[in-house]
């Protein structure tokens, strides 16, 4: 039996060409971000020393320009040097504190703003970009983007009395648009148990409106209602140009809104949250599906980057944003101790979070393999 599980455990090796595209993937992402912060620092004629794509020792750097491109080792992320914009916890800054006509400092609010909104603004373009691509060359099956069916009926079910079938997609429920959200539809479904409801599906292309009785089952004391059936995902088809740009900015605007409300509900969910570790095995997991799913996966993460980046924090775009509004408004910089000491602490939680995060991720990915190797052990 440990020889079985054990030979699980094998993936990770079998698999470590997934892992490595997974960590290009995010480091990629990263990088994505930081060119946008350079290419809005070049367009106002910001001095950039240095731009490299990931980090530790460097592999090969040219200098073109002003600027020293560098490549490193570890390809996860990257980083850009913007003279008289230090930060704490980057490393050398040679230029950190330059404050002549070609550094980021002596810049007005609006030219700052746009610098620290461009990696943002990359990450969002790469994320439409990128879905619309998708769109127009046709989506796998996946519950990242969900097109649920009606996969099967249950016998003398409420559906199979109103007449539906197999390959209906439900639409909306009392006029409730329930589209493409099974939980939705659900928790839609909960307080009509045993009365008349107006259902309407998409059959063949065609809308259809049918009369329907709500079924009823006990659930946690609770009488809720039900229909009697199961869903799937579907595969998108492929759309047409300006279709497919349409479908795209769409799903990608309902990401946005998803994430956006996901972090305001973290303190309910932090359990739940994916760390570092999970989300580079996420990856690597969308790299083994095909290109397609690995593509969406990265689209979705460099929307969570976007929206991440918007949090006011010091070590963050957002907080870097508003130590510049709040200096806009005084009409002076703030002094370099109180920021200083401002990011070392966001730092120290950062590095708290991280570590707390990593160590649940490692839980998370071992325990289907560790619990049943302890179980056997303690019964033997």
């Amino acid at each position: 039996m440990i020889i079985d599980y054990l030979e699980k455990l094998s993936f990770l090796f079998e698999h470590i060409s997934f892992i490595l595209l997974g960590c290009l993937g995010m480091g990629f992402l990263i990088g994505f971000h930081e060119l946008g912060h350079f290419m809005f620092a070049k367009l106002f004629g910001i001095r950039v020393p240095s731009f490299s794509l990931g980090f530790g020792p460097v592999l090969f750097s040219k200098k073109i320009g002003q600027t020293e491109f560098c490549l490193s080792a570890i390809p996860f992320g990257g980083y850009v040097e913007i003279a008289g914009a230090g930060e704490v916890g980057q490393g050398e800054q040679k230029e950190a504190h330059a404050t002549d006509k070609g550094s980021f400092a002596v810049k007005p609010f609006y030219q700052k703003l746009c610098v620290m909104l461009g990696g943002i603004f990359f990450n969002l373009i790469f994320a439409y970009c990128a879905i619309i691509l998708l769109f127009m060359t046709g989506i796998p099956k996946t519950p990242l983007m969900q097109r649920p069916f009606i996969a099967s009926i249950a016998q003398d079910s409420p559906a199979e009395k109103s007449a539906l079938r197999i390959g209906d997609r439900i639409i909306s429920l009392n006029d409730h648009m329930v589209e493409n959200n099974i939980q939705k539809l659900a928790e839609t479904l909960r307080p009509l148990a045993l009365t008349q409801a107006t259902i309407t599906i998409e059959r063949d292309g065609q809308l259809l409106t049918k009369t329907i009785i709500i079924g009823s089952k006990q659930q946690d004391a609770a009488t809720i209602g039900v229909i009697g059936v199961e869903f799937d995902n579907a595969p998108i088809t492929p759309r047409s140009f300006f279709q497919a740009i349409k479908d795209g900015i769409t799903a990608t605007n309902n990401w946005i809104k998803l994430t956006a409300i996901g972090f305001t509900q973290l303190r309910r969910t932090y359990g739940e949250v994916a760390g570092p570790i999970m989300i580079i095995a996420m990856t690597a997991k969308g790299a083994a599906a095909g290109f397609k799913i690995f593509l969406l996966l990265l689209s979705i993460i460099s929307i969570n980057l976007a929206v991440l980046n918007l949090i006011p924090l010091p070590i963050l775009d957002g907080g870097q944003i508003l130590f510049y509004a709040i200096e806009a408004i005084i009409g002076r910089p703030l002094p370099i101790k109180i920021r200083e000491y401002i990011h070392i602490a966001t730092w120290l939680m950062f590095v708290a979070l991280f570590i707390y995060l990593s160590t649940q991720d490692i839980s998370r990915i071992l325990s289907p393999y560790i619990d049943p190797i302890l179980k056997y052990l303690k019964i033997r």
